[in-house]
């Protein structure tokens, strides 16, 4: 899904208190069409500070989805003025092989491929971690291994304040 973006204040990098302003009010606007607001990142430099909020259903999300809530986020932040200056604003859906990065994120890839760094070695003394999400708690995730450790462990587990980065891996289903 191509993201839409929209013209409008100018976010101050790393600015919290706009960044939960965003937030409150792209999760409002998401809630109001049954969507759930996956992340909000707010990115760029001067003069070309980007604000991206992405939003996410179980069926997906089409085009015209993403305009009305593109348009409606504008006009929501130009009421608010949360950045000084201009800013662009991209709305989008976080696509097949999206971000992993809070709890909730994990919850709703369960079953799903996925690849992960971690800050320290957990996997047999590797950063890498492949495999298949089993369950995600509030605390850490499961990972069932695409191959087994070098003990012979299945499965990993891997709290949540370790993970580096995290993504989901979409596979083509072969006919």
């Amino acid at each position: 899904m191509e993201p839409n973006s929209q013209r409008a204040g100018r976010p101050r990098g790393g600015d919290v208190g706009a960044l939960e302003e965003v937030r409150d009010l792209a999760e409002s606007v998401a809630g109001r069409r049954d969507l759930r607001l996956w992340d909000v990142e707010l990115g760029g430099g001067r003069g070309n500070s980007v604000v991206r909020v992405y939003v996410d259903s179980e069926e997906g999300v089409d085009l015209d989805t993403v305009a009305e809530i593109s348009q409606e986020l504008s006009r929501g932040l130009d009421l608010r003025d949360p950045f000084p200056g201009r800013y662009v604003l991209e709305v989008s859906s976080p696509g097949l092989e999206r971000n992993l990065k809070r709890p909730e994120h994990f919850s709703a890839s369960v079953g799903k491929k996925v690849t992960m760094k971690t800050k320290r070695a957990l996997n047999g003394g590797s950063h890498r971690i492949d495999g298949l999400i089993r369950s995600a708690g509030t605390v850490a995730v499961q990972i069932e291994l695409d191959g087994a450790n070098e003990h012979g462990e299945p499965q990993v587990e891997v709290p949540y304040d370790q993970v580096k980065t995290a993504r989901t891996v979409f596979e083509w289903q072969s006919q």
